[in-house]
């Protein structure tokens, strides 16, 4: 239970993060900051998966 609401929490204030950001940057930066980090994110996933598979 505790577990669940710390994650909902975090949830939250990224939300709310993410709201207030998209308002104080304009459209076209806000579009390629959040497509970046989301490539990004991805990228780190991969990486992780081949370092977990080659590296001991």
């Amino acid at each position: 239970m505790k577990k669940k609401l710390i994650i909902c929490a975090i949830v939250l204030v990224v939300i709310v993060g993410l709201l207030a950001y998209f308002q104080y940057v304009p459209f076209w930066v806000s579009i390629v900051s959040t497509g970046a980090f989301i490539f990004g994110v991805f990228l780190g996933w991969l990486a992780k998966g081949w370092s977990d598979k080659h590296v001991s």
